[in-house]
């Protein structure tokens, strides 16, 4: 098999795939046999963030975050891509976009 290094930096979000993650860099997208949570524990905090239980985000993509149905949100990345956010999840990501704000000014 061929490995494939793929900078941190450049992943947009991330995608659980049963038993693997889909990493989504760019139109392009690579498979990886990790889980969500184990991805979670290894990734900086600072810079990604999960928003569903399936769904995680490099926060340097994130452009908004609109309201959707019944307390979720959809967020909107740079390039367009719209990803749900759970309610369950969006105090980590307000959190996450506070403490970014804070840092960045």
């Amino acid at each position: 098999g061929t490995i494939e290094v793929i900078p941190v930096g450049a992943v947009d979000w991330l995608e659980a795939a049963a038993n693997y993650v889909k990493l989504h860099i760019g139109e392009s997208t690579s498979l990886m046999r990790a889980t969500m949570r184990s991805m979670e524990e290894q990734l900086d905090p600072d810079r990604f963030v999960r928003i569903h239980r399936s769904i995680m985000v490099n926060g340097e993509r994130v452009q908004k975050v609109a309201p959707w149905y019944h307390g979720d949100a959809v967020v909107i990345l740079t390039d367009g891509t719209r990803l749900n956010l759970s309610r369950t999840y969006r105090p980590r990501l307000e959190a996450f976009l506070g403490r970014s704000a804070s840092s960045a000014g």
